[in-house]
């Protein structure tokens, strides 16, 4: 028998209470946040195949890589079980009540293209392809492990899939229909076809250097990894004495519907969706500190963020401060926006806005809007994290620092 609706149940408030990386800038969240404060490329040459590529991999991580394991899988399981520790476990919650929310714009592609290979040359498949190749193979796995009983999805909205997976986690925790959430996004497609393909599109950077907001920026390097967070109802983790992060205060979407891969030059889409996600939290635009923003150094989308984010600023007093961490990660495509959440988290947690890797020839800017070339620290108490992806999709996430959440801050510096 069905439980009975919950009408007109307030919403609840939610807080940031674990955090797990594993990125090209390291295996931890400590790890990827200094390295990403400093503005630490992660990018490198290599060969594949005798042709040479440049990407930002994440290297030996020691990753549990079976059979029946993507790669793709034991990213996000190695994130997942770093979120879980730092949370501190979910054993306060049971099964029933825990959710999860992994994205991937993308999925297994490698598995694809090995098992297209294999078809054409007669060979048997692994009866393993079609689970490892799935976009939701990683949420499925991650509920698996960590017995998540409660919602478990996942987004595959390209490269605001990340972001669009912790707001969709949000959603979950903020209703009620579940306690806890494990979130984020993996993705593993370094690889000839994935590099081949966005080469095609004009994507990738030209020099080797993904240069976000830079008059010189040419492209982006493609990347790898995975980030999760642990979202939970603050109620419930203020019992447990839980310590928080910061408090997730809103989250929106907005789409361009003009092109399939290219942005109106205004940010038109970016703009709406970061308009909704302050509106969300019932925030004043004039108050967001800081902006981790989607700009992977593309000609077309840095120049109409840019644009957006001075439209969505233009009744601050002083500016904000604006960074891309992706010019040191690279872009993690379906996990690009859960990498860059929890770096906007740990901006707030540490007051440091982080450096714009590769930005020595800063765009033009409003005083409204300064962009980070170099590690900034100020008094930020509110950060928005914007994503955009192929499609037109469009998704922004606010945070705000904890300390009023009804539950201990983190306060230490890492």
């Amino acid at each position: 028998m069905l439980p009975p609706p919950r009408l007109h149940q307030p919403l609840r408030r939610v807080v940031v209470t674990g955090l797990g990386c594993a990125s090209p800038l390291g295996g931890t969240a400590a790890e990827s946040w200094r390295r990403a404060q400093r503005g630490e490329s992660a990018a490198a040459q290599f060969d594949i195949d005798g042709a040479s590529f440049v990407a930002a991999r994440c290297g030996d991580l020691a990753l549990d890589e079976k059979r029946e394991k993507a790669r793709v899988v034991a990213l996000a399981l190695r994130a997942a079980a770093e979120a879980v520790r730092d949370a501190g476990g979910l054993e306060a919650h049971a099964p029933a009540r825990r959710g999860a929310s992994i994205a991937s714009g993308v999925g297994g592609l490698g598995d694809i293209v090995d098992a297209a290979h294999r078809v054409a040359e007669g060979k048997k498949l692994s009866p393993f392809f079609v689970p490892r190749a799935l976009c939701n193979t990683a949420a499925g796995a991650v509920s698996l492990e960590h017995a998540c009983a409660g919602p478990v999805q996942t987004s595959a909205a390209a490269c605001a899939a990340g972001a669009q997976s912790v707001g969709d986690a949000f959603r979950l925790v903020q209703r009620g229909d579940c306690d806890v959430a494990l979130c984020g996004g993996a993705e593993a497609c370094v690889d000839e076809v994935a590099l081949r393909g966005f080469a095609r599109m004009g994507a990738l950077s030209r020099d080797g250097a993904a240069r976000p907001f830079d008059a010189a920026r040419s492209g982006f390097v493609l990347g790898e990894g995975a980030a999760v967070l642990v979202l939970e109802d603050a109620a419930s983790a203020a019992r447990r004495g839980a310590r928080a992060y910061a408090e997730l205060r809103g989250y929106g979407l907005g789409g361009d519907a003009v092109h399939m891969s290219a942005p109106p030059p205004d940010g038109a889409g970016v703009l709406r969706a970061a308009r909704a996600a302050l509106g969300d939290a019932g925030l004043d635009p004039a108050l967001v500190d800081h902006v981790n923003a989607h700009a992977a150094g593309t000609p077309a989308g840095d120049a109409a963020e840019l644009a957006a984010l001075e439209a969505l600023l233009e009744g601050r007093r002083g500016d904000a401060l604006v960074a891309s961490t992706k010019g040191a990660t690279g872009h993690l495509l379906g996990a690009a926006g859960a990498l860059e959440a929890c770096f906007a988290v740990l901006a707030l947690r540490d007051c440091l806005a982080p450096a714009t890797a590769h930005l020595a020839a800063p765009l033009p800017t409003s005083d409204r809007v300064t962009l980070v070339a170099e590690a900034t620290r100020r008094d930020l108490r509110v950060a928005l994290s914007t994503s955009s992806g192929f499609g037109g999709t469009n998704a922004a996430l606010v945070f705000a620092r904890a300390g009023d959440c009804g539950v201990e801050a983190r306060v230490s510096v890492l």
